[in-house]
């Protein structure tokens, strides 16, 4: 009984951040319905910033998946790089 009351205290805890910022509206929520201007942008600025008008959390969901993805390419890049140079990038060595 006692860990189900201590998982509804931790639920309720990460939900009120959720509950304080809904419940604000006001200037909050004007600035949360800024929207980029279009008419000088192109190409990958123009869609980027059409997902970001269209739909926000969509838009955080992208960018956050290609941030990792570049953070990949630029990892594997650094290993075949550290490789053709002779390092051995793969071993961690622990020395006591």
């Amino acid at each position: 009984m006692k860990r189900l009351r201590i998982v509804i205290l931790n639920l309720l805890l990460l939900g009120l951040p959720v509950w304080a910022w809904a419940g604000g509206g006001g200037e909050k929520a004007t600035k949360l319905e800024r929207k980029v201007d279009l008419a000088n942008l192109s190409g990958i600025n123009r869609l980027f910033a059409s997902w970001y008008n269209d739909n926000i959390w969509l838009y955080a969901l992208i960018v956050t998946v290609l941030m990792g993805v570049i953070g990949l390419l630029i990892a594997l890049g650094t290993d075949i790089i550290l490789k053709l140079v002779g390092m051995e990038v793969s071993k961690i060595e622990h020395h006591e």
